[in-house]
C-alpha cells in the first residue's frame, strides 16, 4: 500500500487530505519528511502524519525451546501452544517459522515478519536443520548411506537433499536435513522399520538454542 493510500485509510479523511499533508511536509517516514505519496509503506516502517503516529510496528524474532507436549500452533482449544509460553502482550502477533511435532523438543522460531519466516521455510533456500535422534534399535549402515544420498518422498513428489549423519551411538545420531516435510525424520527411519523414540531440534540455519532451558525463549535483534 502506498503512503497516500495508507494515510487516507487511517485518517478516514480521504485522498485529498492525505495529499495535502504530504505537500505541507507533515508526513514523517522513519524520521524523514516525505512528500511523495506513491512510496510503498513497509510493515515495519514508522509513520506519523500531522503529529499523530499512524504506524509503529516492531519486528520480532523469537527463539523458543519447546518442551514435549506443547503444540507448534498459535491457538488450540485443548492443548497449550508455544504462544502460551510467551507472556507478552504482543505474543498474539507471532506466527511459526517451521513447526515441530507435539512430542518433539527443541528450537522453534516465531516472528511477525512474514518475509523472514518465508526465507527459513522455502525449500529452495535449503536451510539446514540439525536434530538429535534416538531410535528403538541400532541404526544400520544401509540407512546412513541412504540418508546421505537423499531419499524420495512420493506423497510430496519430491526428493530430499543429501543429509549429514553423525552416528553418536548404535541407536542415536545427529542428523542434518534441509527440508521440513511432515514427520520427515520419522518417515526416513521407518523405511528401515526403525522407530524414533526421541527427537530434538538443535538449530535452524545459524540460529541455535544456546543456553535456553525447556520452555524458555529469547528475542533476537
Amino acid at each position: 500500500m502506498t503512503l497516500a493510500q495508507f494515510i487516507a485509510k487511517r485518517t478516514a479523511l480521504g485522498k485529498r487530505h492525505a495529499k495535502k499533508l504530504l505537500e505541507n511536509g507533515e508526513v514523517i517516514l522513519n524520521g524523514n519528511t516525505v512528500t511523495i505519496g506513491t512510496i510503498e509503506l513497509g510493515k515495519f516502517d514508522h509513520l506519523t502524519a500531522a503529529g499523530k503516529t499512524l504506524q509503529s510496528n516492531t519486528p520480532r524474532y523469537i527463539l523458543l525451546h519447546k518442551p514435549a507436549g506443547i503444540l507448534s500452533a498459535t491457538t488450540d482449544p485443548t492443548h497449550r501452544t508455544v504462544i502460551d509460553l510467551i507472556d507478552e502482550p504482543w505474543a498474539h502477533e507471532l506466527h511459526l517459522a517451521g513447526r515441530l511435532d507435539r512430542s518433539t523438543t527443541g528450537l522453534v522460531i516465531l516472528t511477525n515478519d512474514s518475509k523472514f519466516s518465508e526465507s527459513l521455510t522455502r525449500p529452495e533456500n535449503k536451510i539446514p536443520k540439525i536434530y538429535l535422534v534416538h531410535t528403538d534399535q541400532a541404526i544400520p549402515e544401509e540407512a546412513i548411506t541412504k540418508f546421505r544420498k537423499g531419499m524420495s518422498f512420493e506423497k510430496e513428489n519430491t526428493r530430499s537433499q543429501p543429509a549429514i549423519v553423525d552416528l553418536l551411538s548404535e541407536n542415536s545420531c545427529r542428523l542434518t536435513i534441509h527440508e521440513g516435510l511432515h514427520h520427515q525424520i520419522k518417515r526416513m527411519f521407518l523405511r528401515f522399520d526403525i522407530r524414533v523414540t526421541a527427537l530434538h531440534r538443535e538449530s535452524i540455519g545459524s540460529y541455535t538454542l544456546g543456553d535456553l532451558q525447556l520452555g524458555q525463549w529469547r528475542q533476537e535483534t
